[in-house]
């Protein structure tokens, strides 16, 4: 039973249930070697959840020194992910894993699968949007928190995260931002083939910030990679001017486009 609601799932043991909250209390205070062993004993009794093998990981990975934190929870991540793809756990403690190695572009693809499969997630989110702060693409950033905000409840907390983000920018961080080329997550996607997953990110980038070009030729790159063309006519009344100057990757995406649809070249 969940806020009233009954769900049917597959039979879990008590006594998984019993380990698991055990592993969780000894998690919590940060004794994260009794909090692994407790946690087998869990997966011992449920080998089918992915859940204990994200706790396992996160466990060894805070339990080691923050440089050796990923390699000693990489095979508990790689269990869980395996062994179900979709929960997005063993993602987001990867992400807060590679975070706290400041591996940083690794983390943020982690988070970024992570939110893909439970958008509505707010820690989720807000990694997401901490990692774009770190590498400082700030006007990223704020798109995707404007964005959450746009599609779910938001805390007290995320509000004030949001609303500092819309302060004015000092002198040094307007500089990063100007340096900062790219302001559409969908482009990484886009160029690691995963279209749908760019078109989706792109769409709700518009949405929260419709001056972004990046996310309005990523939109059209995606919409017209899959077929989409009720989607790419749409998205060609979405931009709004006076809009973000596209970066060079969107540049150079919208020129292939451009090649594509009519033979004409982009000339910058």
């Amino acid at each position: 039973m969940a806020g009233g609601v009954r769900y049917e799932g597959r039979f879990i043991a008590p006594e998984a249930y019993a380990a698991y909250t055990l592993g969780i209390e000894h998690e919590t205070r940060g004794d994260y070697t009794k909090a692994v062993n407790a946690y087998a004993e869990a997966r011992a009794a449920d080998p089918e959840s992915p859940e204990i093998w994200a706790r396992i990981g996160a466990s060894q990975c805070f339990g080691s020194s923050a440089e050796r934190g990923p390699a000693a929870a990489l095979r508990a991540f790689d269990n869980g992910i395996q062994l179900d793809s979709d929960y997005y756990g063993n993602y987001f403690e990867r992400a807060r894993c590679e975070e706290r190695a400041r591996a940083f572009d690794t983390a943020l693809e982690d988070a970024h699968e992570a939110v893909l499969r439970r958008p509505a997630d707010e820690p989720a989110n807000l990694l997401v949007v901490r990692l774009l702060q770190t590498l400082g693409r700030f006007a990223e950033a704020r798109a995707w928190l404007e964005a959450f905000q746009s599609f779910h409840e938001t805390s007290p907390a995320m509000r004030r995260i949001l609303d500092a983000a819309r302060a004015p920018a000092r002198p040094a961080a307007r500089a990063e931002v100007k340096q900062e080329q790219a302001h559409s997550a969908a482009l990484s996607l886009l160029s690691a083939g995963k279209l749908t997953d760019a078109r989706k990110i792109a769409r709700t980038e518009l949405a929260a910030d419709p001056s972004n070009a990046d996310a309005w030729v990523a939109t059209l790159v995606a919409c017209d990679a899959l077929r989409d063309n009720v989607c790419f006519d749409a998205a060609l009344d979405d931009l709004r001017l006076p809009a973000l100057t596209p970066s060079d990757a969107g540049l150079s995406l919208l020129s292939d486009l451009l090649a594509r649809r009519v033979g004409a070249k982009l000339a910058r």
